[in-house]
């Protein structure tokens, strides 16, 4: 169950992380204003940094919950560059999705593989 709570999270980091195709307060065509139109100058800055930092955060907070043995440092560092570099992957390989098929494929088999995970741990296996 952790196994396939790990991959369910680790892909949906994608949304947490607004990356393509979720990056929509980006987006130059955008008709409707977002968060970010009311905001300049050091506000602003303020978003774009909480919002890198999170690229930093999210796989030590994954790290944690699902691979809390034996953290050395060596070993945490380890685990967090093969996590930034799974992220990573996962970011350069569908740059071309369109956010109806990600909600489509969110909504499917990662949000039916997040409860099988649940039903699992329940069950204690």
């Amino acid at each position: 169950s952790g196994a396939i709570a790990f991959i369910s999270a680790t892909i949906c980091l994608q949304a947490k992380l607004e990356f393509i195709p979720f990056d929509i307060f980006k987006t130059e065509q955008r008709i409707i204003p977002t968060l970010y139109t009311e905001y300049s100058g050091l506000l602003l800055a303020v978003f774009r940094l909480v919002h890198s930092m999170l690229l930093f955060i999210l796989p030590i907070f994954l790290i944690t919950i699902f691979w809390m043995p034996n953290l050395g440092i060596q070993r945490l560092v380890l685990k967090y560059v093969l996590l930034l570099i799974i992220i990573i992957l996962i970011k350069n390989t569908n740059p071309r999705i369109k956010a109806k098929q990600a909600i489509k494929f969110f909504l499917g088999p990662i949000t039916l593989s997040a409860v099988v995970a649940i039903v699992l741990a329940i069950l204690g296996k």
